[in-house]
Formats: C-alpha cells, sequence, structure tokens
C-alpha cells in the first residue's frame, strides 16, 4: 500500500510507487531471493542488469524495472518508456517444500498515473491552433482516449485533473470519465478532443508538461 504523500503509477494492471521509483536500487544489488528468482522458470537471463531497478524483493515476489533508452512507439498511438519484469513463487512445491520461482510477467508500458475513476489519456497541442505564444492565458490541446469508446471523441468528459504552475513549467494532468456502462462498446481507435486549458497567468517562458506520466512528457504537436 502507498503512504497518504506517495503517488501511484500503473505499468498495465501493476502499480508502482513514485517515492520507490526515485529511490530504487540497481538490480545488481539484489539480494538471495532476487538471484534465485531470475534463474526461475521461464525467466530469460537478463545482460545488463544494472539497466533495471529493484521495485520489489521478498520470499515470494520479486519485480524489477528499466527505463528504456528511447520511447517506443507500437502502433499509432502507443508509446512504451519501460520493460516490467515480475517474478513470484507459485505452483507445486519444489525438494525444499516450497513452489518455485516462475515468470509472472514481462512486458512494456508507460508509467502511467493512477486516475482513480478516470481513464488515461494522451495530450497533444491542437496543431489547428498557432502554437501558444509568452502572453497565452488558454492553451488548446487535443485528448486521445486510450480506453474503448466506439469510435467516439470525449466531448464533456475530459477533466483537468491537475495544474501546477512553477517558474519554468506548467504541469498538467488530464483524464477522461468513462462512457457510461449501458451497451457494448467498440474499441477502435477514438479520434482526438479539442480541449481548453485556461492558465492563471500568460504562460511566459514555461514549458507544458504532462506529468501524469512517468518521466514527464513535454506537451507538443507531435504524439
Amino acid at each position: 500500500m502507498l503512504g497518504a504523500a506517495d503517488t501511484a503509477y500503473r505499468c498495465h494492471d501493476q502499480e508502482v510507487s513514485l517515492q520507490v521509483l526515485e529511490e530504487a536500487r540497481a538490480a545488481t544489488e539484489v539480494g538471495p531471493n532476487g538471484r534465485e528468482a531470475l534463474k526461475g522458470r521461464e525467466v530469460r537471463p537478463i545482460e545488463d542488469l544494472s539497466a533495471w531497478k529493484i521495485i520489489e524483493e521478498s520470499d515470494t515476489r520479486v519485480a524489477l524495472i528499466q527505463e528504456l533508452d528511447a520511447p517506443q512507439v507500437q502502433g499509432q498511438e502507443t508509446v512504451f518508456t519501460h520493460a516490467f519484469l515480475e517474478v513470484e513463487r507459485f505452483g507445486e512445491p519444489d525438494e525444499d517444500g516450497r513452489p518455485g520461482w516462475h515468470m509472472k510477467t514481462s512486458s512494456r508500458c508507460d508509467l502511467r498515473k493512477d486516475l482513480g475513476a478516470l481513464d488515461i489519456a494522451d495530450v497533444t497541442l491542437d496543431p489547428a491552433v498557432p502554437p501558444p505564444g509568452k502572453d497565452a492565458r488558454k492553451i488548446h490541446v487535443l485528448v486521445n482516449e486510450r480506453e474503448c469508446a466506439s469510435g467516439q471523441r470525449a466531448d464533456g468528459r475530459v477533466h483537468l485533473i491537475e495544474m501546477k504552475p512553477t517558474p519554468t513549467e506548467v504541469r498538467l494532468v488530464i483524464g477522461v470519465e468513462p462512457l457510461s456502462a449501458d451497451g457494448p462498446r467498440t474499441c477502435q481507435a477514438n479520434p482526438p478532443t479539442p480541449f481548453t486549458v485556461e492558465l492563471d497567468e500568460p504562460l511566459g517562458d514555461c514549458t507544458l508538461v504532462d506529468t501524469s506520466v512517468y518521466p514527464p512528457r513535454r506537451v507538443t504537436g507531435d504524439k
């Protein structure tokens, strides 16, 4: 469980604590459980352990994460920034009377802040509107809903969850309210939804940053 002051991110369905991410040790420092887990069944050898960090190491679960050298794009929208490895004890007991170590998860993802009841979305500047200048108080963005929405826009369902100005950045977190549960939903690509972020002060020299992802990502006109 996360502390009240901590922030939860998700790699698919895996919860990852921001505090743990920032304090994590290199996987070269794994203890006995980690060393045994990495020899487990279905676990492929890791060539460069120093590039991975320890998220958890216990008697029953070992989880490692790696930030990729460069984001990897799959399809038209999905961007992967991290690799995640999870090995657990389960199944029939081995000779020592305990279940053996087995691969549980090996996947790639982008780390997204847990938005609770809201769904995650990709945010870019709206290319139909000139880029915001120093005097801008309104920022026009496009919001791409990730969840299945039967190819509908998210008009009326986009929410600005957080806006934190700093001397150099305007940090945004934007989420989308899911469609109502009435009727089935299909999963074709969703069209982008125009949305306007209204600033309390002119943008000035600040950079727009999406902090719903880790590491935070500059908001540009590119997906």
